[in-house]
């Protein structure tokens, strides 16, 4: 080959690799960007999927990208310290206008006080949907972890991107919000930033992040494993294995959640035994917000301060007084309570009017409740007409902005012929009790419940009824909301009455300016007596060898109902009885116990994760790992072969050298370069014999290990500035 061509080919070869190197780092730079886009997008998908629920996504998603757009200005025009300012102003912005929807003339310090109470709930697992303006919420948090995070990731600064990102997320993880799937692509997304985006900082090929490969395995494992673990990061509920999501569970535990299930089971348990001068419903609480697969109560509670407003029209008292015949966490009662007493522990009232116990009643106990009744006329009722207070449109016409709009076309359809919000009511009331079958052997639709309760299917039981009724009336701007309780009971006497488990019962309630909430109960009626003599009858003969009190659910349609009539104020006197009890529901119409028990990690477990990668994040950003490496590789003094130890000394000497400040050049020698010290040029010499002369003996090799130590020993500051030299080296 003549010269001309060798240089050739080797011109070819050194464009070549300067490719594959530019190629390589042009990967980890991609790579590492959407490491941090993993991250940051998952904290944003939790967040709109709040304001899909409770707010506009189309502002929200101006908003994120505005925010991603500043972040990408501002990486080409400002410093890291201007931006930082420039996020928290933000912040700050976000925070005034969120302080400014909260309803007018309230002091400042009273919002700042429950806020900064509601921020530590957030963190102890109070979901986000909680927050009365949760879009609002979501709006003004979201700009700074968009913009700033963003913006480090095209400054390359990957592990502070991630940091501000996983931050964001970490706190939904705790709120609850952010799935498990979610959370742990955030995990993966951080850590693959970190990893890779060194190799871009260092401009170094993509091969060189391996090792993120064996981090993100172990993330992986350690997830699946701390989630498998039983009871791991969670505790059963009291009371035997309810999941809280069906209403009875949410009845004895007093949830601020309620998801809608499938199939359920009848618990013949005495909860109550009630005495009052006529039946009621007696209520346990309300929910506002829909989610499209369920129910969450909104706003915080307070303190009971001795009495409560009773409804703004005529009404009529009816004093109650309730005692525990189980362990229970409720405290009952008829609408509208204004007075509670007797109580044997600490009572607290929620935004809805109903009352909390701080821990639960032990069978014995009895509490007295004055609610007030309204006595309104239906004519009076019919007359309301719709001025509405706003707090109370905006907060009970909320409907997620995904539910399809053939439920209020078929609404629309439906009472056409209604000319108030009463008869509105009223006819889906009537529409409902005679249109559909009721049966507890029910499928639960996929997505949003109550579109598919109207549209796919012909039975169901109070939780979908009351569900798609209330739904049905926010479509046409009624203010109505989700309530949970229990139907009077079986009357032992003229006054007294025993509540059971298959009491609990979901049912709506609506709005009429001058008059306050008004029940309507859209549950077909159903032979009652029947199905208490079944439960009843099982309970008799099973009690007293197994102590279970539930028996298999049954399909049951169209009959009276035989127990006692609740007084119907929306316009019937006919209840039927609606139990329901927690007990292996099947969420998805499937039998579960037929699949294989695989056990995947819950979101504890993610958070686990999560938390984990922001460690490795922070020790790999300070070089932690480096630094302990260091430590134990200067002072793990050599051992083995005489001419390994002499080649090991040999190293160490020339590393401590290099970090007081002095460079070997290529051209120099080790005893040219380690002069000055006797021993460092015994090592030295040594080092030359060993890899150019005739070799070491044990002897030469002892001696270089004890001027070696001498040297550590002298020289005792651990090296915390500049990275060992690779074993192969020199």
């Amino acid at each position: 080959m003549s010269v001309g061509a060798g240089r050739a080919l080797a011109s070819l070869r050194a464009a070549t690799g300067r490719a594959t190197t530019a190629v390589g780092r042009r990967a980890a730079r991609l790579l590492a960007l959407g490491g941090v886009a993993a991250v940051l997008g998952a904290s944003v998908a939790v967040l709109y999927g709040v304001v899909v629920v409770t707010g506009d996504p189309g502002t929200f998603s101006l908003v994120v990208a505005g925010a991603a757009l500043a972040g990408t200005l501002a990486a080409r025009l400002v410093r890291p310290r201007t931006a930082t300012l420039l996020a928290l102003a933000v912040g700050g912005l976000g925070g005034h206008l969120y302080l400014r929807s909260l309803p007018s003339g309230v002091e400042f310090l009273a919002v700042l006080v429950p806020m900064l109470g509601d921020a530590a709930a957030l963190l102890s697992g109070l979901s986000i949907l909680r927050i009365v303006n949760a879009d609002l919420w979501a709006l003004s948090a979201v700009p700074v972890p968009v913009f700033l995070s963003w913006y480090l990731a095209l400054r390359r600064r990957y592990v502070a991107a991630s940091a501000v990102a996983g931050t964001a997320l970490g706190v939904l993880a705790l709120t609850g919000d952010a799935t498990t799937a979610e959370t742990l692509a955030g995990a993966v997304g951080a850590t693959v930033a970190a990893a890779v985006g060194d190799c871009d900082r260092r401009g170094e090929r993509l091969g060189n992040a391996d090792g993120v490969v064996v981090v993100i395995a172990a993330m992986l494992v350690t997830t699946l494993f701390v989630g498998a673990l039983p009871g791991a990061f969670g505790s059963a509920l009291p009371g035997g294995g309810d999941d809280g999501s069906t209403i009875e569970s949410s009845l004895l535990y007093a949830g601020d959640s309620l998801a809608v299930a499938g199939s359920i089971d009848l618990s013949p348990e005495r909860r109550y035994v009630v005495e009052a001068e006529e039946p009621a419903y007696w209520r346990v609480g309300t929910y506002d917000r829909y989610t499209g697969e369920g129910w969450v109560r909104s706003g915080s509670t307070r303190g009971y301060d001795g009495r409560l407003a009773g409804p703004p029209g005529e009404s009529r008292t009816l004093e109650q007084t309730y005692t525990a015949a189980s362990s229970i966490a409720t405290l009952p009662a008829a609408r509208r309570p204004t007075r509670i007493g007797d109580v044997p522990v600490p009572v607290r009232v929620t935004d809805g009017g109903s009352f909390e116990p701080a821990s639960p009643l032990q069978p014995g106990e009895s509490y007295r409740v004055d609610s007030e009744i309204p006595t309104g006329r239906p004519e009076e009722f019919r007359a309301a007409g719709t001025d509405y207070p706003e707090s109370v449109e905006t907060r009970y016409t909320q409907l997620p902005s995904d539910t399809p709009d053939r439920v209020a076309e078929r609404t629309a359809r439906l009472t056409a012929n209604a000319e108030n919000p009463y008869d509105t009511a009223r006819v889906l009331e009537y529409w409902f009790r005679t249109e559909y079958e009721y049966s507890l052997d029910v499928d639960r639709p996929r997505g949003n419940v109550a579109d598919g309760f109207l549209f796919g299917m012909e039975s169901g039981y109070c939780v979908y009824f009351a569900t798609t009724m209330v739904t049905m009336l926010r479509t046409q701007g009624i203010p109505a909301r989700f309530a949970v309780g229990y139907t009077p009971g079986e009357a032992v006497a003229d006054d007294e009455w025993i509540v059971r488990g298959y009491n609990s019962h979901a049912w709506a309630e609506v709005y009429l300016p001058g008059h306050g909430w008004i029940e309507f109960d859209p549950t077909p009626p159903t032979p009652r007596e029947a199905t208490e003599r079944a439960v009843l009858g099982d309970d008799d003969s099973q009690g007293a060898t197994t102590g279970t009190e539930t028996v298999d659910s049954t399909d049951v349609a169209g009959g009276e109902a035989a127990d006692t009539p609740t007084p119907g104020v929306g316009g019937t006197g006919d209840v039927g009885v609606d139990p329901v009890a927690a007990a292996d529901r099947r969420a998805d119409g499937d039998d579960r116990s037929l699949l294989p028990s695989v056990p995947l990690p819950g979101r504890e477990a993610v958070g686990v994760a999560l938390v984990a990668a922001l460690v490795f994040l922070t020790a790999r950003r300070r070089g932690l790992g480096r630094r302990v490496y260091r430590a134990v590789w200067l002072r793990r003094l050599p051992r083995g072969d005489p001419g390994d130890v002499v080649v090991g000394a040999y190293r160490r000497a020339v590393y401590l050298e290099e970090r007081r400040g002095e460079e070997m050049c290529p051209s120099e020698t080790p005893r040219g370069f380690l002069d000055g010290d006797e021993r460092l040029e015994r090592i030295a010499e040594r080092y030359e014999r060993a890899r150019y002369g005739g070799g070491v003996d044990a002897t030469a090799a002892a001696g270089a290990r004890s001027d070696l130590a001498d040297l550590l020993a002298e020289r005792s500051r651990v090296p915390w500035r500049r990275e060992p030299p690779e074993e192969g080296s020199r």
